[in-house]
């Protein structure tokens, strides 16, 4: 929560006003029933009622209203600014730490619950702080303004007062109590509803084409039931709120007359004495009677926040939840650069120590009672799927609790060590000092664009089973080193631990004679161009796609890149060329054109290495072996890397990597892995033959030699 309180005190001046604004509302407010007494004591106590003095009230009542209207229009601005400030500054936050995290965070929350926590729950803060600003100060403020003027007028009637006042208290912390743990839950319903839909649209495809809309179907029901059932129950609890408040401002208006009355009761005294006595104390218990109307309504108001809290609760938990993640220990290495760095790691490893040492138990028993090891996102997904009822009773849910209490605090704590780190090292080493450690790390002026793995292994969070295993290369600037193998052989794992989108588990992998390890991520990927498995362009234009690699590209770097991959006959031909329109996600244009545009774009940026993650199966034969050929010009003072399936792509590859269940069981150049290399040879025979692999080289060089479009 802190914050929150942090982005509302940036506006602190604005809550200011709202609280000066809400405070003399109220004072004003509470003016209007004292008036309505002035007059009716006018009335009921002259036997001469004079109307200018009436008059006189009047206009006094209308004035305060005026003034009542003025005061509730800045304080409702007041707060509606503040409250969307905080809103926008919350969305900002969460889609700066959601691009910031790593690929195993990202995997461990989905892109569901990113998207629902980035705007339902937001929205929900929102509006609650909208609420809260306002009512939080305005209930308090009409309550002791009213008691301290019943105490002035009529202190008996206090008693009334206080009876329903504890009875809303006491009922609304009952209800809070059971309605909590719902709001939560609701929340975590609106992501499963959020990830069906999702899949739902993404796959439409394929559903249709394997006739599951009805399953799909069934699927969403079951979910939007749970959903709506949830919210019946949280509703039916919450329901009992205004009914009871309503019959206790009720009772207590009737309790105030009633006990005024029999204060009258026990009057005596001469006639005139009498009446105007009586009259008096009628026009007293009145006031006070509009006095409790109006604290009772201002708890009707309060009531609607402890309806709103939960959720509220519940949504920010959420979001702070992302906004707690630690995304230091991702790129934390330029603090390896700063003194202190072993203490800094050995507190770490305590922490890590203790929290394991703590759950290590939870998997035991859990191991025991269920025979299978401990998955901490598959069990969290079961409780998902569960409705509201089978998840509560559900025995997965204890150990799920367990390890979240176990696992938040001690993260929590280490985040705070890494933070504090960070800190000092940032207030003892400067920017330029940083990047002239990191300039000093790259000694040899001779390496670049070389990358080595030695030994590397690598496992993903969660499992125990390695992806790849002892993988041992080298790439050298001007040759092009292909990897192939079967699918889930790990050849995309293998790629994506060079940007390091995930750290190797054992071994090295170093970037020009330097272990990635001792580098910043970012210095890592500004030596590389990347092209991943599925071809991915950002709605606005072509010219804005391609800049995304380098936003000082000019013309005749984007046209040589778009020429280069092949993408500039087509593009040629659009109405509006390089500034054509793309939508979302590329949607208007083809698999081969999109794939061809990435590749641009990645060819834009000057890479040391260039990274292309199977980018040319949309690809025609001819094309293929044209980008290849104007590919191994463009890229002479580079490594290049490629992901591919087809063997006609690799033929003339330098070094053609074999992988196999996450293990290298060849590597050389194609005639040596025809002769030595077994799973090479049969992925060789299962696309070509020996006359077509001779055939193959021919209509590359015929296709070099006519062209590819």
């Amino acid at each position: 929560m802190s914050k929150l309180l942090r982005f509302l005190w940036h506006k602190w001046y604005l809550l200011l006003l709202a609280a000066s604004a809400i405070i003399v509302q109220c004072y004003l407010q509470l003016l209007l029933p004292e008036r309505m007494g002035v007059i009716q004591k006018l009335i009921t106590t002259q036997s001469d009622v004079d109307i200018s003095k009436i008059l006189i009230e009047g206009g006094w009542m209308i004035l305060i209203s005026f003034g009542v209207v003025c005061l509730a229009f800045i304080q409702f601005y007041s707060a509606s600014y503040v409250s969307s400030y905080v809103g926008k500054k919350l969305r900002e936050e969460m889609y700066s730490k959601v691009n910031a995290i790593s690929l195993a965070e990202y995997n461990k929350y989905g892109t569901a619950t990113l998207i629902t926590r980035t705007t339902n729950d937001i929205e929900q803060i929102k509006t609650f702080m909208l609420m809260a600003i306002r009512i939080l100060v305005m209930s308090p403020t009409m309550m002791i303004i009213a008691i301290i003027k019943t105490a002035n007028i009529k202190p008996t009637l206090l008693l009334v007062l206080a009876g329903a006042l504890i009875a809303i208290v006491v009922t609304l912390i009952i209800l809070l109590y059971f309605a909590s743990p719902i709001f939560k839950k609701i929340q975590e319903k609106i992501d499963n509803i959020t990830v069906v839909l999702r899949e739902s649209l993404t796959g439409i495809r394929v559903i249709r084409a394997y006739n599951q809309e009805e399953n799909e179907y069934k699927k969403f029901d079951f979910t939007n039931k749970d959903l709506t059932n949830t919210y019946i129950k949280v509703n039916r609890i919450m329901s009992f709120v205004n009914p009871f408040i309503n019959i206790v401002f009720n009772l207590c208006f009737i309790g105030i007359y009633a006990l005024g009355f029999y204060l009258i009761d026990g009057i005596s005294g001469a006639d005139r004495e009498l009446i105007s006595t009586i009259s008096t104390t009628i026009a007293d218990v009145s006031v006070v009677a509009q006095y409790s109307s109006q604290i009772m309504m201002s708890f009707v108001m309060f009531a609607m926040i402890f309806i709103m809290l939960p959720q509220a609760l519940a949504s920010s938990k959420r979001v702070i939840e992302i906004l707690n993640i630690d995304t230091n220990k991702d790129n934390e290495e330029v603090l390896s650069f700063s003194k202190g760095y072993d203490l800094y790691q050995n507190k770490l490893k305590e922490l890590y120590d203790k929290e394991e040492n703590l759950i290590k138990p939870i998997k035991e028993k859990y191991e025991k009672n269920y025979n299978k090891s401990f998955n901490y996102d598959l069990i969290k997904y079961q409780l998902n799927m569960m409705s509201e009822k089978e998840s509560s009773k559900s025995p997965l849910k204890k150990y799920i609790d367990e390890y979240d209490n176990i696992h938040n605090k001690y993260h929590l704590e280490r985040k705070e060590v890494r933070q504090k780190y960070r800190n000092y090292s940032v207030q003892n080493l400067t920017t330029e000092e940083k990047d002239k450690i990191i300039k000093s790390k790259f000694t040899n002026p001779e390496l670049k664009g070389v990358i080595e793995f030695k030994n590397v292994s690598f496992a993903y969070p969660g499992s125990n089973t390695p992806c790849i295993e002892n993988i041992n290369f080298v790439t050298k600037p001007g040759t092009t080193t292909a990897i192939i193998g079967s699918t889930g052989s790990g050849k995309s794992t293998l790629i994506n631990l060079i940007p390091k989108f995930y750290k190797v588990t054992s071994g090295e992998i170093s970037l020009d004679g330097v272990n990635i390890n001792d580098l910043p991520a970012d210095i890592i990927r500004d030596k590389i161009g990347f092209v991943p498995q599925s071809a991915l362009l950002f709605k606005g234009t072509i010219r804005s796609n391609l800049l995304f690699a380098d936003k000082n590209a000019t013309d005749d770097k984007l046209n040589e890149a778009l020429r280069i991959a092949q993408a500039e006959n087509f593009v040629s031909k659009l109405s509006d060329g390089i500034d054509s329109f793309v939508s979302q996600s590329g949607k208007n244009f083809s698999g081969g054109q999109k794939q061809r545009l990435c590749i641009a774009r990645a060819l834009v940026k000057n890479a040391e290495l260039y990274i292309f993650d199977d980018s040319f199966s949309a690809l025609d034969f001819k094309t293929d072996a044209k980008l290849r050929s104007a590919l191994k010009d463009y890229t002479k003072n580079s490594s290049v890397i490629v992901v591919a399936q087809r063997v006609s792509s690799i033929l003339d590859a330098d070094n053609i990597i074999v992988l196999n269940e996450g293990k290298i069981v060849g590597q050389g150049k194609h005639e040596e892995l025809m002769e030595n290399c077994k799973v090479y040879q049969d992925i060789v025979a299962s696309q070509l033959d020996k006359d077509e692999i001779e055939k193959t080289i021919k209509l590359k060089h015929e296709a070099l030699a006519n062209g590819g479009e």
